[in-house]
């Protein structure tokens, strides 16, 4: 997300419902994550990311093994995660470890 993109087009609205989450979502752990389980994971990351900021950005890329997350701000990586059930918490605690380091806190 840029500076000049507004949160609830870049990750949807009310109105939208979970279309926006769907390229986030990996298909390959519906046995173990379903897809409402992942909804519920991703949908606070989006929400902590709209409010800290458009410096802050979460891109989703296939691999192999499934989805790979890749935390940015500023277009520079913070860290990467995989989809599990602490996806929520570990992508929270890197944004606060990140601002804390950058004295944003």
């Amino acid at each position: 997300m840029n500076k000049d993109d507004d949160p609830i087009e870049a990750f949807g609205s009310i109105e939208e419902g979970n279309e926006p989450l769907k390229p986030y979502m990996d298909p390959t752990l519906f046995d173990t994550i379903d897809k409402q389980a992942q909804i519920e994971l991703l949908t606070p990351v989006f929400d902590s990311i709209t409010l800290v900021g458009v410096d802050y950005d979460l891109k989703a890329q296939d691999s192999a093994t499934g989805k790979r997350y890749t935390l940015l701000k500023d277009e520079k990586v913070i860290d990467v995660f995989v989809m599990d059930t602490n996806l929520t918490d570990n992508i929270l605690n890197a944004i606060e470890k990140h601002k804390e380091q950058e004295g944003e806190l």
